[in-house]
């Protein structure tokens, strides 16, 4: 196996990076929508970072709400990078506090851990979360999200 840029695909724990050919395509796995949630922005952050080398130190909350949840996705793993960015921060772990829908749609809340930005750890610019390609599936059970990263 090859590493993140190298084309061939990898398993690391509940994603795994799928070939693309000039960006980062990734498929994201869990018993519920919460918990794939959770997986895609793992993967967002172990493509901008060894993620496991980050700290816990800072606290980023967000609070989002879509129409669909694949807006939802989008919105949610966007805020993130926009946090990571503006704070100057590198995040390792999110956990969804609060998912349902209401009022025609979706909501979601939930909080990220990180610490400053290191570039020993950095590892891909990460320019935005895209729509294309993006999708929630629920089959048996088992939640699937696919979302496409610009670099």
């Amino acid at each position: 196996m090859r590493d993140l840029m190298g084309g061939e695909m990898f398993m690391a724990g509940s994603y795994k990076f799928l070939e693309h050919t000039a960006d980062v395509l990734f498929e994201a796995s869990g018993d519920s929508f919460e918990e794939a949630l959770e997986a895609a922005a793992d993967a967002l952050f172990g493509t901008i970072c060894d993620a496991g080398k980050v700290g816990e130190r800072k606290v980023v909350e967000v609070s989002d709400k879509a129409d669909n949840l694949e807006d939802l996705v989008a919105f949610t793993l966007s805020d993130l990078l926009s946090e990571m960015d503006a704070e100057e921060l590198f995040l390792k772990r999110f956990k969804v506090d609060n998912f349902g829908k209401r009022e025609g749609g979706f909501f979601i809340e939930g909080k990220a851990h990180g610490s400053e930005m290191n570039p020993a750890i950095g590892r891909t610019v990460v320019k935005g979360v895209t729509h294309g390609m993006l999708k929630v599936e629920e089959k048996k059970g088992k939640w699937k999200i696919r979302v496409l990263l610009d670099i």
